[in-house]
């Protein structure tokens, strides 16, 4: 009879979660460069070594991070339909509008999109994966195999929660106006960003004592937009002198949602059938461009715009990519966001193309 581990591995894990008393949750451990590796990753190296108990613990973690963006997606759909129907949009033309998008961002195999029980589903894999494996009851082959069908199902889950923000918002546009983004924005996000984003006013403590969970929960939460051409979750990262700077390519929502979907064949959300609106005029809420698709103006409106009115800064500096001309051809362009080591370091530029003064 072939031994099962009991009392954990003596090899040293290829990474542990701990405990965060700054950030009121478990984190990854290890250097920023590890960080942008992929959860994903990080659970077929487990597996590769044998590390079964460390494996379980990651796919409950991964799961950890695939959570952040489906309530954010779900706080904000309800948030969408609130603002709409305030706005004077009676129930059943956002029914008949919601049901189109539902049509529209259909399951491959063919189910209209819905959020809650696709989570439930996934929730119940996970959790049948992670028992399997802490007992060592599945090969390393069979192992590998059903953590690749649970990263398929959140894909595919997440693709269609972007999607839909999209076009909710493309609705919103096209309903009352370009310009009304912003309200619509600063109704549904700021009960969102008073709970995740309060801890760095630099009012309450010093921006550098904020850094960490700055760069950490931007890693978590990349990591699980499942970023990077494979989908798995890989980000770039780089150290410079004054900042440090993460790239995707692309990133899983907006990113994806611009260049088009290749693993299921689908082209740009800003073309036909799908039509999710990008900026025709330049505002303070999308950095002063056009081209900047509605979903990923939030970004701008969250992470600059919103922080820098409340306490005086950017939170992240972004640069997100132009349709058409930065997202098609050979060589699209990266999503970057830079992480200031000081508020001193931040540039003038950051805040003028806010619609903004650095202050003295």
């Amino acid at each position: 009879m072939n031994a099962k581990p009991i009392s954990g591995t003596v090899a040293i894990p290829v990474v542990t979660l701990e405990w965060s008393e700054e950030i009121g949750k478990r984190v990854r451990t290890g250097p920023w460069t590890d960080q942008a590796i992929s959860t994903t990753k990080k659970i077929l190296e487990a597996i590769a070594l044998g590390q079964w108990e460390v494996a379980a613990q990651l796919v409950d973690y991964w799961m950890e991070e695939a959570k952040v963006v489906y309530v954010i997606y779900d706080v904000w759909t309800d948030g969408f339909s609130t603002w709409l129907t305030d706005q004077g949009v009676s129930k059943e033309e956002l029914s008949t509008e919601m049901d189109r998008l539902r049509q529209l961002l259909a399951f491959p195999d063919g189910t209209p999109y819905e959020a809650r029980s696709r989570w439930e589903e996934l929730g119940a894999k996970a959790g049948r994966l992670g028992n399997l494996m802490r007992a060592a009851e599945l090969t390393k082959e069979e192992a590998a195999t059903a953590l690749d069908d649970l990263r398929e199902g959140w894909r595919q889950l997440h693709d269609r929660g972007a999607d839909m923000m999209a076009g909710i918002l493309s609705f919103v546009a096209r309903r009352f106006g370009e310009p009304a983004i912003e309200s619509c924005y600063r109704f549904v996000l700021e009960p969102y960003l008073q709970e995740r984003y309060k801890p760095f006013d630099i009012r309450e403590q010093p921006y550098e004592d904020t850094i960490y969970r700055n760069l950490y929960l931007s890693l978590e939460a990349m990591r699980g937009h499942l970023c990077g051409p494979d989908r798995f979750g890989d980000l770039e990262f780089s150290e410079h002198e004054d900042r440090w700077v993460i790239k995707f390519d692309p990133c899983g929502s907006g990113g994806r949602s611009l260049r088009g979907d290749p693993v299921e064949g689908t082209g740009s959300r800003a073309e036909p059938p799908y039509g999710f609106g990008v900026t025709s005029d330049r505002y303070d809420w999308a950095w002063n461009e056009e081209g900047i698709c509605y979903y990923c103006a939030h970004c701008c409106f969250a992470l600059e715009r919103w922080p820098a009115e409340q306490w005086g800064h950017p939170l992240r500096v972004i640069d997100s990519p132009r349709y058409p001309e930065e997202t098609t051809g050979e060589s699209p362009q990266k999503c970057s966001w830079t992480i200031y080591k000081t508020i001193e370091a931040i540039p003038a530029e950051a805040y003028l193309r806010i619609g903004m003064v650095k202050p003295s």
